[in-house]
C-alpha cells in the first residue's frame, strides 16, 4: 500500500512539474513608459476622457514603444484618457482596461471616431450656452431628479439623493428648441452633466432622440489578448504523459502483488 501511495505520488509530482501557463499577458510596469515620456503626455480631458468607437480592428500594445499584446474588435468604443505624439509623428491614445488591474493600454488613433458627447455638444452650440446667473438657487425638488450626459442625449444618472441646493451646482444654462432650460453642473456628489430644470424629475425631457451609450465598452471580452496556444499543447502533452506513467507502474504493482 504504501508503494502504491508513493507512486501515486510521484504522479502528482510529474504533474505539478508541468510549466505553469496562463493566458494573462505580462506586461511593463504602467509608469515606466509615463514617467519617461510625461512631457509629452497629455490629458485634455482629464480623467473623464473621451470615448471613439473603431471602424476596424485595432492593434493593442503596452505603451507607444512596446509590443503588441492583444486587439480590440471593431465597434468596441474605449475611453481614452492619455494622448501621446511618438518622434515619427504617430499619435497614440492610452486608456485603462476593465479587468479590475487598471492596466494602461495603448493604441494607435487610427481608424477611430468621436462618439458624440458633451464636449461636441458644448462645442456645436457654444454660442447659445450662457453663464449662470443664479435664476435656479432656490430650485426645489420632491423626489429622484437625473442628470443628463447633454441635452438631447438618452444618457442619464437618476440621482435619488442630493443637495437640497443642487441649483446652485449649476454654471452655464441652454435653452433648447422647445424652449426647456438646461443647467450644466461640474461635479455633484459624483455626477457631472446637465439638468432638464423646466423639470428635472422627467425622465424623458422633450428631444431626448440618440442613445450615446450603445457600443459602450463594458466587458472584458472585447479585448483580445496575444497567447502562444504552442504552450497549451507542450503543457497538455506533459500532464497526460505523467499521469499514463502513473498509471503504468500502479498497474504492475498490482500484478506483482497478485503473484
Amino acid at each position: 500500500m504504501k508503494k502504491l501511495f508513493a507512486i501515486a505520488a510521484c504522479g502528482i509530482i510529474l504533474s505539478a512539474i508541468t510549466p505553469c501557463v496562463s493566458a494573462d499577458v505580462i506586461y511593463e510596469a504602467p509608469d515606466v513608459f509615463y514617467d519617461k515620456n510625461s512631457k509629452d503626455i497629455t490629458r485634455p480631458y482629464g480623467n473623464r476622457g473621451r470615448r471613439y468607437e473603431l471602424t476596424e480592428k485595432t492593434a493593442v500594445y503596452a505603451d507607444p514603444d512596446g509590443k503588441k499584446t492583444g486587439s480590440l474588435s471593431e465597434g468596441v468604443s474605449p475611453k481614452i484618457e492619455l494622448y501621446y505624439t511618438a518622434k515619427d509623428g504617430a499619435e497614440w491614445g492610452g486608456y485603462y482596461d476593465f479587468k479590475g488591474e487598471d492596466t494602461l493600454l495603448w493604441i494607435p488613433l487610427t481608424g477611430l471616431e468621436a462618439i458624440y458627447d458633451n464636449y461636441s455638444f458644448t462645442e456645436e452650440h457654444k454660442d447659445s450656452i450662457r453663464p449662470y446667473s443664479g435664476e435656479y438657487d432656490s430650485l426645489k425638488t420632491e423626489g429622484a431628479i437625473y442628470i443628463w450626459e447633454y441635452p438631447g442625449s438618452a444618457d442619464c444618472d437618476k440621482m435619488e439623493k442630493y443637495p437640497p441646493e443642487y441649483g446652485t451646482y449649476v454654471s452655464t444654462l441652454y435653452t433648447d428648441e422647445s424652449g426647456g432650460e438646461w443647467g450644466y453642473v461640474n461635479y455633484i456628489w459624483g455626477n457631472y452633466g446637465w439638468f432638464y430644470l423646466t423639470d428635472p424629475t422627467d425622465p424623458d425631457p422633450n428631444g431626448i432622440t440618440e442613445d450615446v451609450s450603445a457600443g459602450a465598452m463594458t466587458s472584458e471580452s472585447v479585448y483580445t489578448e496575444e497567447t502562444d496556444n504552442s504552450s497549451f499543447a507542450a503543457a497538455g502533452i506533459l500532464a497526460v504523459s505523467a499521469a499514463a506513467v502513473s498509471a503504468a507502474m500502479i498497474a504492475v504493482m498490482k500484478k506483482k502483488k497478485a503473484c
